[in-house]
Order: structure tokens, then sequence, then C-alpha cells
């Protein structure tokens, strides 16, 4: 069996990423897959990024991305584009991992 699959969502104030968050965590439950979503302001990203398998970045903090793919090289960072973020949609969002290989 393979180990839970940790995804966390990132945004400027958490607020919008949490409701995309539990979009996509709805998506994954409802398909029977080990991924666990969460959703966070940016300035828990230290706290929490070695933990992650997947690092989200929402599009109000993409000039963050190269840093975070820096500092994270363990993790997988997805930078979401302002339609994908905007669409607030787990199926959206679940597509667009579908399409980096998770």
């Amino acid at each position: 069996m393979s180990k839970e699959l940790k995804v966390a969502l990132f945004c400027s104030g958490g607020m919008s990423s949490s409701l995309v968050g539990s979009k996509l965590q709805k998506v994954y439950t409802k398909e029977d897959k080990d991924i666990k979503v969460d959703a966070y302001d940016f300035g828990m990203l230290d706290e929490v990024g070695s933990k992650l398998d997947v690092i989200i970045i929402a599009p109000q903090i993409s000039w963050a991305y190269d840093q975070v793919k820096k500092d994270y090289p363990n993790a997988k960072v997805i930078k979401l584009t302002m339609q994908e973020f905007g669409s607030m949609s787990g199926e959206v969002v679940a597509k667009r991992l579908e399409k980096e290989g998770i």
C-alpha cells in the first residue's frame, strides 16, 4: 500500500485556498485516492513545507514559485493559473494536477 500523498495549497491569506482545497479533497475522496489536501496562508510554508509531497501556489503568490522550488526540492511545486484558481473548482485543479503526474 502506498503512503498518503500530502498536498497543500498556499495563497496570500489562506481563505480562498481553503475553499479550493476542500473542493479538491472532495474530488480525491470521491475517487477514493489516498491524497490529503490542506490549505494554508503562505506564511505557514516554512512550518509545513518539508512534510509535503506537492506544493500548490495560488496566482497571487506566483512571484514566490522559483524560491519555493529551490527551498523544497523534494516536493513537486505547481503554480496555478488565474483561470484554474479562479474557477474555484476541485475538478479543474485535480485535472491540472493529473497533467503534472499527480
